[in-house]
This record gives C-alpha cells, structure tokens and sequence, in this order.
C-alpha cells in the first residue's frame, strides 16, 4: 500500500452513510503523487508524496537536465 514519504499519510477506513441511515464501509485513500524529489542527502529519488506536502514545498523536485 502506497504512503507519503513525508507524512506518511495512507488510506483510512470510513463509513458512508445513505440517505435511510445504512452504513457501508468505504476507504478514504490519500491524494499520492509519484515524483522524483532530492533527498536530504542530495539523492535523487521516486517518492509518493501527497499533495499537502507537495503544496507545502516539503519536498524539492529533481530538475531534467535535456
């Protein structure tokens, strides 16, 4: 199961809850984004990390050199 690098954010157990009121499992799976990011150690790495963390410049992405 795929996880944020950073926050470690995963999927959640939830219930969704009809109109009547029946309850039915459902997952809540986190927004993961595979990229490659520089490590702390100045490596260079495919990550997932989600978009909170992406939006929040935890993590610095690898720039292509053409």
């Amino acid at each position: 199961m795929a996880k944020c690098y950073v926050c470690g954010k995963t999927t959640k157990v939830g219930r969704s809850v009809t109109f009547s009121g029946e309850r039915n499992p459902r997952l809540f799976k986190a927004n993961l984004h595979r990229v490659k990011a520089v490590l702390e150690d100045g490596t260079v790495k495919r990550i997932y990390v989600c978009t909170k963390c992406l939006k929040a410049g935890k993590v610095v992405k690898a720039v292509k050199f053409s």
